[in-house]
């Protein structure tokens, strides 16, 4: 028993010396969509995931210059940038296509100040859908507007169907981190979206492609940098299959 107590005292005071970064749990700053410039709104599946995988959500406040976005960015280990409305052509140099195509001008501000903050401070990303396609533009990359009349094909992009289903086969390198986080080269995704990466950005490497040749999933080219943009939803899929927990806690790992 002396023995017992002794071992437990050692572990109690190596616990209480490590660093504070070591003991606690990641925080994930989530960027949220919103109604108007008066609230927020979040679908609860982006919180859900990070909770289930062991990290803490926080959902960014919306904020009016880069200063302010930098601020909140030194309080969170990593930034989920989420869905949502279209990306305005106007900042890939075009003007709207047709009217399918919906933006929110302010909603595009905050996040691009979060996504720019996010870079710079080197903090891992995960970005999903909306946040893939604004993380591209971010980058330098430019996007299809509308996939039905830019770069029709036979697979559908918007399903009808819960996003638990999926409904899609995506091809993974095998050479990416999307393959050696989820173990295959064919991927069963959902897909709700009618918007998607045109041009990639030249800092990142296309990993992941739809059967017509839609962007899927590319990460940073930069050694070192933890960066994974999917075009589908696996927070939504992980309510179907746990499977895609991995995919949630490869991103908070590399936030320690």
């Amino acid at each position: 028993m002396k023995r017992m107590r002794i071992i437990t005292l050692l572990l109690a005071l190596v616990l209480c010396f490590q660093p504070a970064d070591a003991r606690k749990k990641p925080v994930i700053g989530i960027a949220p969509g919103y109604s108007g410039a008066e609230y927020s709104r979040l679908h609860r599946t982006y919180t859900d995931a990070i909770l289930r995988a062991g990290g803490i959500p926080f959902i960014l406040p919306q904020v009016s210059d880069a200063s302010q976005a930098s601020e909140m960015l030194r309080h969170v280990d990593g930034v989920m940038l989420t869905g949502g409305v279209d990306v305005n052509p106007a900042y890939y140099g075009e003007t709207v296509f047709n009217e399918t195509v919906e933006v929110d001008s302010h909603r595009d501000t905050v996040d691009f100040l979060y996504a720019h903050a996010a870079l710079d401070g080197r903090l891992p990303i995960l970005a999903i859908c909306r946040g893939e396609q604004l993380l591209n533009v971010a980058l330098g990359g430019s996007l299809y507007q509308d996939l039905p009349s830019q770069k029709p094909g036979p697979v559908l992009h918007r399903q009808k169907e819960d996003g638990k289903v999926p409904t899609q086969a995506i091809t993974v390198s095998k050479e990416s981190m999307l393959y050696r986080i989820m173990g295959s080269e064919r991927l069963m995704v959902n897909s709700f979206h009618h918007q998607a990466v045109k041009d990639p950005s030249p800092l990142v490497t296309v990993t992941a492609l739809s059967d017509d040749g839609v962007v899927e999933a590319y990460e940073s080219n930069e050694k070192g940098r933890w960066l994974l943009a999917v075009q589908f939803h696996p927070e939504m899929l992980l309510r179907g299959d746990d499977a895609w927990l991995k995919l949630f806690k490869a991103f908070l790992k590399a936030t320690r």
